[in-house]
């Protein structure tokens, strides 16, 4: 479908044109247009550029149509880019950065930069963050956050009063009475997601976001009920980075009734409206922030500096902590 707002162009760059990615350049012109960051969408896991559901391109549409360009990119080893024989997970996300800005500048000339991941997508946008001083911003959906003091028993009371458990036992143990018995079957563990993921460190992750405050830039965070095994209470990551001035600069979001992958239209609705709101920071100065009312409404309009949480059992309410 044409949008007059923007234009989309697959690269092929590199060394050998070993990476893909697709370009959504902006045909919006804004007054601070040449001081815009690029927003680079890292994949997110095994998925390609396109993201779980193509979230990131949407993001990438609706951000061009406020004056953005982006960069959606199949990293080494994913998609349509190949595997760096020999290299190690961070070597190759490193050689594959410097790739990504080279071929930024070639199109768009020397812009700042804000990364963007889901979940693998995170961890390489921290880790990247810390080290490439063009990074002015990260989106992270679903980053580590390492516990804090009161997370075990959080989690204790979390596990106790979830109904849901109750009823998911419940339905295992009529299936199996159901079953006739055939002896003894075999059982699949389930699959860690998390222990399978290359985490940044704490002492990566304080590096990341204390670059990004002292370059004056901005970061947002975002959690959903996949994070629940490691972070369960807005403000986990603030108490765990121990950073001076952290609301200055950081947003902080837990969802924890919404899906990993953004599944329902109201939720991803949501997250979209919430990055755009986010980003408008980078347009225009920031505004006091204000405290939203609705889940629907992703308010302050510029999402600057708190952190927030969609109550438990009140799916409804967006509530300020």
């Amino acid at each position: 479908m044409h949008n007059p707002q923007l234009t989309e162009e697959p690269l092929q760059f590199g060394k050998g044109g070993r990476l893909f990615g697709i370009l959504t350049a902006t045909a919006v012109s804004t007054p601070v247009a040449h001081a815009l960051p690029v927003f680079v969408f890292l994949s997110a896991g095994a998925l390609h550029r396109v993201g779980p559901g193509r979230l990131y391109v949407q993001l990438a549409r609706e951000l061009a149509t406020m004056g953005f360009n982006s960069l959606r990119v199949d990293l080494s080893g994913i998609g349509d880019s190949p595997a760096q024989p020999g290299a190690t997970n961070r070597e190759s996300v490193a050689a594959d950065c410097k790739e990504i800005l080279d071929v930024l500048d070639s199109r768009l000339g020397h812009r700042p930069l804000v990364l963007a991941g889901l979940c693998a997508g995170a961890d390489n946008a921290v880790r990247l963050a810390g080290t490439v001083e063009r990074v002015m911003g990260m989106v992270l959906l679903d980053p580590y956050c390492f516990a804090d003091a009161g997370f075990q028993g959080r989690a204790a009371i979390r596990k106790y009063i979830d109904i849901g458990r109750y009823m998911a036992w419940l339905e295992r143990r009529l299936s199996t009475l159901r079953q006739p018995r055939h002896g003894a079957r075999n059982k699949e563990e389930p699959l860690d997601y998390i222990a399978i993921r290359n985490l940044p460190t704490l002492d990566e992750f304080r590096s990341a976001f204390r670059s990004i405050g002292k370059r004056g830039g901005r970061a947002l965070s975002v959690f959903t009920q996949y994070a629940l095994p490691y972070y369960n209470r807005a403000g986990q990551l603030e108490a765990v980075l121990g950073i001076d001035g952290y609301r200055r600069f950081s947003t902080e979001l837990f969802w924890p009734q919404t899906e990993h992958t953004y599944p329902l239209e109201l939720h991803r609705r949501r997250l979209i409206d919430g990055v755009k709101n986010w980003a408008r920071a980078f347009v225009r100065p920031t505004r006091a922030p204000a405290v939203a009312q609705r889940t629907g409404d992703i308010e302050p309009r510029e999402l600057a500096g708190d952190v927030y949480c969609v109550a438990q059992g009140a799916p409804e309410e967006l509530i300020r902590t």
